[in-house]
């Protein structure tokens, strides 16, 4: 079946980091016989100041190693298009790194390849303020993302239907798109404070008030000019099948055959035509906090079309205009009745809700060995679909979520989730997803809010599909966005500005719980 992207990425990394440099420094080369050795050195050096030079690259991932040294640990990558603080001169240079290895903020070591960019500036902004930290699109048909944006012969050669698809675009009236996860106000912590509310001060809202597919993809303060290309890499890095996900950091537009064309620049560097794309708002769905008056037992409802019941004189009355919407949240009291052979659960206020139209977490009166004052751990149970957050003994979180879709079965031959107890390894602002996620139907790029936990399992946010409650993953648990955004705020360490990702200290960790 093949390795999934996660492990293929991590050997990119570490082939790119045995390959060494071939230079990159401005400084004067030094002889083969002036280079330093690859020591094990673990070097105390000062972080670079904020204000001072800046490393980055405008098209690829850069490996932030732990010490100077070609197979020194990779602790992180700085992300496509971001840039950090580096220092003045190279800490020393080898003949695995001619270039000299770069002390860079916060911490880690960059070999100056020459993808590495020494006088680098921010391309791509993310805003991790919000549920979705991109905009983030659907593929319509069949689409090409390109290395570079093509001239108007080089999209002609390459969609071989793009005079129908844009007489068919200019025919489509625009239309007003719904609210979406970044329209659901939320507090410092990635609480939810309200419901959706559509501004005209939100993400990708026109002059008018509305949101269309236009606006969407329309961003404030977006660079006038794309970053410069290499023109060596070929044109078309990859084609995108139906269905598939992108998210777009900024847009720009250019001349196409019909006249002007908008292409947006992805997370990863690379360019999609904005018109070949709808966009993926992400649902507005979250689980919920769990307070000194709103705690556990509370329940999920499972279904459609339930509704709560009244209980009196050994009878169960069915309140019909008072039917709740599936995944609404119920807070239990703990009590309990049955009535003709049928278990009654008491939510607040009085009404009783049937025990089987209802997911239940429960209060736990045993926990896990390693569970200890004010330890952040996650809870997931596959066969509930459920996942709840703790610090020590104490819930402060839960919610649904959507592992692998055979449940309790044997990851190492069926799509299941691994069951045991883990360490967060990796903590990523996106990553692609395995396509068998998708059960190889389409491609899913950045995916937002990766927690991985072990080679090939991961905890992601999802802006393609509503996952909470339904298990349709292969391997990863995934999330609705605010949920997402929610536990990965609190999992430990932040992702460094400029990084899109990092491998958690042994003590900055937080530990993953999966059981039945």
């Amino acid at each position: 079946m093949g390795p999934s992207p996660r492990t293929l990425t991590l050997l990119a990394l570490s082939l790119l980091s045995a390959a060494g440099c071939k230079g990159g420094s401005k400084d004067a080369p030094l002889s083969k016989a002036a280079l330093a050795e690859e020591t094990d050195e673990k070097p105390d050096v000062p972080v670079p100041p904020e204000n001072g030079p800046r490393l980055g690259s405008p098209r690829s991932e850069i490996p932030v190693l732990e010490r100077p040294k070609a197979d020194a640990p990779v602790i992180g990558a700085i992300r496509a298009g971001g840039s950090v603080a580096r220092a003045d001169r190279p800490y020393k240079k080898t003949k695995a790194c001619e270039g000299g290895y770069y002390p860079v903020a916060p911490r880690g070591f960059v070999c100056a390849t020459p993808d590495v960019s020494l006088e680098a500036k921010t391309f791509v902004e993310v805003d991790t303020g919000k549920a979705l930290p991109f905009r983030h699109g659907l593929a319509k048909s069949a689409t090409p993302l390109y290395a570079r944006i093509p001239t108007p012969k080089e999209q002609e050669d390459n969609e071989p239907d793009l005079f129908k698809h844009l007489a068919r675009a200019a025919k489509e009236k625009p239309k007003s798109l719904r609210a979406g996860a970044n329209d659901v106000p939320l507090d410092e912590r990635g609480v939810a404070t309200g419901p959706a509310v559509i501004a005209k001060a939100g993400d990708g809202i026109g002059e008018d008030g509305r949101r269309t597919n236009a606006s969407h993809f329309a961003f404030a303060g977006a660079p006038k000019e794309p970053p410069a290309s290499d023109p060596s890499v070929p044109l078309v890095a990859a084609v995108l099948r139906r269905g598939s996900g992108v998210a777009v950091a900024a847009t720009f537009e250019t001349e196409g055959p019909g006249g002007p064309r908008t292409f947006g620049l992805t997370a990863d560097g690379r360019y999609v035509a904005i018109d070949r794309l709808d966009p993926a708002l992400g649902s507005t769905w979250h689980g919920v906090d769990i307070t000194e008056d709103k705690g556990l037992p509370l329940g999920f409802v499972l279904r459609h079309e339930v509704c709560p019941y009244e209980l009196a004189r050994g009878k169960a009355k069915r309140l019909e205009d008072e039917e709740v919407e599936r995944r609404h949240v119920v807070h239990l009291t703990g009590r309990f009745r049955t009535v003709d052979a049928v278990r009654y659960e008491e939510a607040e206020g009085g009404v009783w809700f049937r025990e089987k139209d209802l997911i239940k977490v429960v209060k736990r009166t045993k926990f896990p060995e390693f569970v200890a004052d004010g330890k952040k751990w996650v809870d997931i149970s596959l066969a509930l679909q459920t996942m709840t957050l703790y610090e020590g003994k104490k819930p402060i979180y839960a919610t649904l979520v959507s592992s692998g879709s055979d449940m309790l079965g044997d990851p190492t031959t069926t799509a299941s989730t691994i069951q045991g107890t883990f360490n967060v390894t990796r903590k990523a602002l996106s990553m692609h997803l395995d396509p068998r996620e998708t059960q190889q139907a389409y491609d899913i790029f950045d995916a937002p809010w990766v927690l991985e936990f072990s080679p090939g399992f991961a905890i992601t946010g999802s802006y393609w599909s509503d996952p909470g409650g339904e298990a349709r993953m292969f391997h990863d648990v995934a999330l609705t966005p605010i949920d997402a955004r929610r536990l990965f705020q609190w999992a430990g360490p932040s992702v460094p500005v400029g990084w899109k990702w990092v491998a958690p200290d042994a003590g900055e960790t937080i530990t993953i719980h999966v059981r039945r």
